[in-house]
């Protein structure tokens, strides 16, 4: 039964970081303002639903890690790790992603 909640929980966090506003970002920059707004504010709420979702996993994971468990359930638990680390990896690009769209935004045209 947990094993079924925390490959939901995989593929929701994996949802969320692609299916985030899916917008060229050239076309969002030389869009109106309003439109860039709107698009980086669904990215930074995409982004902070990730990572709280993110946060709880592993307070679970954390909290499961004490707990007696078989061979096969401390390998589903590596897995499950290894899965974690890329989530994470995948939201720090994300994030620096949106970063230096934001420079690059602020930034003046020719």
């Amino acid at each position: 039964m947990m094993s079924s909640f925390k490959k939901v929980a995989m593929i929701m966090l994996v949802g969320l970081l692609i299916a985030g506003p899916i917008v060229p970002p050239h076309a969002v920059a030389q869009s109106d303002t309003g439109a860039w707004d709107r698009t980086m504010g669904a990215a930074q709420a995409a982004q902070d639903k990730a990572s709280k979702a993110y946060n709880s996993m592993m307070m679970n994971m954390k909290s499961m890690a004490g707990m007696p468990m078989t061979a096969n359930e401390k390998a589903m638990m590596k897995q499950m790790d290894m899965m974690a680390q890329a989530i994470k990896d995948l939201m720090e690009s994300n994030h620096q992603l949106m970063e230096l769209l934001k420079i690059q935004h602020s930034m003046p045209t020719k």
